[in-house]
């Protein structure tokens, strides 16, 4: 497969890149890990119509389920972080994957909606906090640069998963009932992680490679052993005492709540206008497809230009785009919607791993990467939670839209507040001596 890979870089140019690096095969995988993980929560809505007709339980119970798991997510992320960068990302994904299958095995078998919150809302919450927050803070290790171009292909699998899974569910639940949907989606999605996770690799050294984008001036990194552990604690200390720590938190937190409501909302608003189930679902298949373009862009043009003004007019178009669904009444409204809004949302969170290098360098990533995940845990919380309790209160969703679009702006005002992101925070993370004899004669330089 290698020598297949470099036949290719011969005869496609490649020089500054090339595939032929694990680095893409780690890339990957995360890719299908978040493909995965993230499918389920996204496709939420799906749930929502088939949970009502067949237990009568009213949209805002139902949403405090996803609320629920959503929070509980949050509140692991930090700790799901920090297990990564102790532990290692593989085994903390392993152990995410044993929880995703009780999670989805248990949702298929729920009668009691306190059953749905425990299964769907705690295990499958944890379970997402060990899948998805280890993950991206390993294929940075894998990424000395470039880290943008890893990260855009990395993301696109956050819309290729629900556009898949949303229409795959609706399929099956019009096919095969709710219940056997979630358990063919829970064991085939077990199996293809579990086999996956045997190739994955925490960082290049434990492969015996060396990361992406180095070069021979480079000096490797120090990525394992007790200097690694008391030097990783040191710098999180610097992380915690910088501003951008905090605001990116909050960032998140925003941009998640202004996304959540329309992810969990548009198929019951789309149903409540006069929509089918399966053209409702097309709608957000069609949102899911059309941002993997800008999940893909956003990080690459974050890594080589200003990473702020980037995020900051995807938080813009995210909060104005929404007010589209005040006016849409028609099928065909709504699919300009999901064409136009999509655009912004694809960039709007992908840009974070990239932020973090800018800011923090090449210190391991897990525990910042895990505190901006309880930020945007929370907001999907709250806005998952919103368009259930807004349509119990006032019979429509009009609303829960104009929420989403304050939540999108005032992530976008707080986008400003940030440093400038070419400027480092804090010092770089220490590089391994090669040569101790230089390394002796600069000290008493």
């Amino acid at each position: 497969m290698r020598n297949a890979a470099l036949w290719l870089d011969k005869k496609l140019g490649l020089n500054q890149h090339t595939i032929a690096h694990y680095a893409w095969v780690i890339v990957a995988i995360a890719g299908v890990v978040q493909m995965v993980g993230a499918a389920i929560r996204m496709a939420f809505g799906v749930l929502v119509d088939p949970l009502v007709e067949t237990f009568g339980w009213s949209p805002g119970s139902i949403g405090l389920a996803y609320a629920l798991m959503s929070i509980v997510t949050a509140l692991s992320s930090p700790i799901a972080g920090y297990l990564g960068n102790r532990f290692g990302a593989r085994n903390t994904m392993l152990a995410g994957t044993i929880l995703f299958f009780i999670g989805m095995m248990w949702t298929s078998q729920t009668q009691a909606i306190w059953e749905l919150y425990i299964s769907y809302g705690l295990i499958f919450g944890i379970s997402q906090a060990m899948l998805l927050v280890p993950v991206v803070p390993a294929v940075a290790a894998w990424f000395r640069r470039h880290l943008g171009l890893g990260t855009g292909i990395m993301m696109v699998s956050w819309s290729l998963g629900p556009a898949l899974v949303v229409q795959i569910l609706a399929v099956l639940f019009d096919t095969v009932g709710w219940s056997q949907a979630f358990m063919l989606v829970g064991t085939i999605g077990t199996a293809i992680l579990l086999f996956i996770l045997l190739f994955f690799r925490n960082t290049p050294e434990e492969a015996g490679r060396q990361a992406y984008g180095i070069k021979a001036a480079d000096k490797p990194l120090i990525t394992s052993g007790n200097i690694f552990i008391s030097t990783q604690q040191e710098f999180q200390g610097y992380v915690y005492k910088t501003n951008a720590f905090w605001n990116l938190i909050n960032i998140h937190f925003l941009g998640c709540v202004g996304h959540a409501v329309i992810l969990v909302g548009i198929i019951p608003l789309g149903i409540s206008k006069g929509l089918g189930p399966l053209t409702a679902a097309g709608v957000l298949t069609t949102l899911s497809v059309v941002s993997v373009t800008t999940r893909f862009v956003t990080p690459v043009l974050a890594d080589k230009f200003n990473a702020k003004t980037v995020m900051f007019f995807s938080f813009l178009g995210q909060g104005l785009g929404v007010l589209l669904l005040l006016t849409a009444d028609s099928t065909l409204d709504f699919y300009i919607f999901a064409i136009l809004w999509a655009i912004p949302y694809g960039g709007e969170g992908t840009a974070f791993p990239v932020v973090n290098r800018q800011y923090y360098g090449h210190s391991p990533m897990g525990a910042t990467y895990g505190w901006q995940l309880l930020g945007a845990g929370l907001g999907m919380a709250l806005g998952g939670l919103l368009p259930g309790l807004v349509f119990d209160i006032t019979g429509v969703y009009t609303w829960a839209i104009i929420l989403s679009a304050v939540f999108s702006l005032a992530g976008a005002v707080a986008i400003l507040l940030l440093e400038n992101t070419k400027r480092q925070l804090i010092p770089d993370w220490p590089e391994i001596e090669t040569n101790k004899a230089e390394s002796s004669h600069a000290s008493g330089d």
